[in-house]
């Protein structure tokens, strides 16, 4: 099975991906696949992040379809080299930002810049990332208010995002919410006031309910 683990930076993903895969190894194989920016790569998967690093950290390149198209290339080599393999050998897989994260950041440029309606924005970007690898079979949006996200990134990170990335964030948490009301498989799970074990909890509940579903 495939997991994914969505949200803004700040969220908590990478901590409630380190969880579940803990949680999991005890019934089984897990591997969790952290954000691209902090695991290792294949060559081709080297080149392909450093032609998407070289925009803005948020809004990356100035043409969404060159964002777009980049990242799916990016998951594409990420499924084939890493998740496809693991996902044969029968191990449950956690991806740390999975394809709704690329749909989430392309979406709030197209609303923030082109008014664009989400319902074929998003129907065109699902159709772009056909080619990169099946979607995760659950994904999980851990939803926080914007600005709660974007203060615990700063404090984690000990930077101060500029004025135009934290409106550009509250972009991708609409964003968010307009794929969360047109995709059922991606699931908003409010984080706000709970400790990370109440969260880690709930994810495993939700877990659990789609592997036993008929």
């Amino acid at each position: 099975m495939l997991i994914a683990i969505e949200g803004l930076p700040g969220s908590g993903k990478s901590t409630q991906s380190r969880m579940l895969r803990q949680a999991l190894e005890s019934t089984g194989s897990a591997v969790y696949l952290p954000d691209n920016r902090t695991r290792a790569a294949t060559p081709l998967g080297t080149a392909l992040l450093d032609l998407f690093a070289t925009g803005d950290p948020f809004a990356r390149h100035e043409s969404v379809i060159t964002t777009t198209m980049l990242a799916a290339a990016i998951r594409a080599e990420t499924y084939a080299t890493d998740i496809a393999p693991a996902l044969l050998a029968g191990a449950t897989v956690i991806e740390d930002r999975g394809l709704h994260t690329m749909y989430s950041y392309s979406l709030a440029t197209l609303l923030q810049h082109h008014r664009a309606d989400p319902a074929p924005a998003i129907a065109w970007l699902t159709a772009s990332a056909a080619w990169s690898g099946p979607p995760a079979e659950i994904s999980i949006w851990l939803r926080l208010p914007p600005d709660e996200s974007i203060t615990r990134a700063e404090a984690r990170g000990r930077r101060t995002y500029a004025r135009e990335q934290r409106a550009y964030l509250h972009h991708v948490h609409d964003a968010y919410t307009a794929l969360a009301n047109h995709d059922p498989s991606l699931i908003p799970l409010d984080a706000a006031g709970l400790d990370p074990s109440e969260i880690h909890r709930t994810i495993l509940g939700l877990a659990a309910t789609h592997v036993h579903k008929p």
